[in-house]
């Protein structure tokens, strides 16, 4: 396989924010900075001239660009690039433990971003995301998540006002939906300030619409999950969140080079660690934590109640592996049995609509 070395002269690493971009210039085959990073506005004007200043510094050699936030801060930018015959690779922020001793800031990022690509395969690197129903499903699972805080912070907030006023009976344990609902109906036993006891209706009644919002959000994501790939809605332990999740990081077929790419990127490929005489792995702690947390939440729906999993647990531990071992090798084979899903999928709607991307199936 081709390097990046061998293929492109240049790395352009750009760290994407909402207002601007910070883009920096880095030699494939050495891995030397070019200059210092510049800095342009995100707008088409901006986008415009930093590849006329990128044109100037690399004169006329190949380059190829290393952006975070493909599918966010960097969409347009990756558009732009794209329409201009750049080839666009996508790369995550750095973890913090990476950063450690490191520093942080745009520009050091930035060149991180270029780095990171510098060393891989020329194929071994992830296409951008891209889709209108992979669109319409992140701003989904957007609204969701800022809809599942609120309501944790509200119930969390109700909690602490039913015991300081005692406005129901018991208040030993946490609040049930029959709770929320009695206190949201009015129907408690405080001796309180009217304006506080309203308060408490008003953030119960809050409680309930949110969970109403969230199931309505529920059938969307499954509607167009269906729509889009039915087959992921079939495996043990995907539901319409989990689906969501995968389809947003997967997008569509070929993005990933190979399933371990697939997995590495949702955090579930092994890191070998080991000193001396001693080698082991532990989980990757990188990569895209939506998609870990698919993977997170279809291991552990298998654990409790697919009886596969729970006699492959038992093996392990009658073995002696540790559970954090144990819960790395699930995620690495249900990350393997994800991917397989997906690239040989044949009713994806968005097949009819990126067929010219797609790679001939093997």
């Amino acid at each position: 396989m081709p390097s990046v070395a061998e293929t492109h002269s240049y790395v352009i690493g750009v760290d994407t924010h909402a207002r601007n971009h910070v883009y920096a210039i880095v030699h494939a085959q050495t891995g030397a900075q070019v200059g210092q990073p510049r800095e342009f506005r995100a707008t088409a004007a901006g986008y415009h001239a930093a590849l006329v200043w990128i044109e100037e510094q690399v004169e006329g050699a190949s380059w190829i660009a290393a952006i975070e936030g493909t599918g966010s801060y960097g969409k347009q930018l990756t558009r732009t690039f794209q329409a201009a015959g750049v080839r666009v690779v996508e790369v995550h922020p750095a973890a913090k433990t990476a950063r450690r001793g490191r520093g942080k800031t745009d520009a050091i990022d930035a060149v991180r971003a270029a780095k990171t690509v510098t060393g891989s395969d020329s194929t071994d690197l992830a296409q951008p995301r891209r889709g209108q129903m992979r669109d319409g499903l992140q701003v989904l699972l957007t609204v969701r998540r800022i809809a599942n805080k609120d309501r944790t912070a509200r119930i969390n907030a109700l909690n602490a006002i039913v015991r300081m006023l005692g406005l129901i009976s018991d208040t030993r344990r946490a609040l049930t939906p029959a709770m929320i609902e009695q206190i949201a109906a009015g129907h408690v036993h405080a001796d309180a300030d009217p304006a506080v006891i309203a308060s408490a209706v008003e953030t119960a009644a809050r409680i309930i619409a949110l969970d109403a919002e969230l199931k309505v959000n529920d059938r969307r994501l499954r509607e167009i999950t269906a729509k889009w790939m039915p087959e992921l809605l079939t495996v043990d332990g995907v539901g319409p969140v989990s689906a969501a999740r995968i389809l947003c990081a997967w997008s569509h077929i070929g993005r990933f080079p190979h399933e371990g790419h697939f997995a590495s990127m949702g955090g579930a490929s092994p890191i070998p660690i080991g000193s001396g005489g001693s080698f082991t792995h532990r989980l990757n702690y990188g990569g895209d934590r939506q998609l870990n947390a698919a993977l997170h939440t279809i291991m552990m729906t298998r654990a409790r109640c697919d009886e596969r999993t729970k006699a492959y647990i038992a093996h392990r531990v009658a073995a002696g592996t540790g559970k954090r071992a144990i819960q790395r090798l699930l995620k690495r084979y249900i990350a393997r049995e994800i991917f397989k899903t997906c690239e040989r999928s044949t009713t994806t709607a968005e097949t009819t609509t990126n067929t010219q991307h797609r790679p001939t199936a093997a």
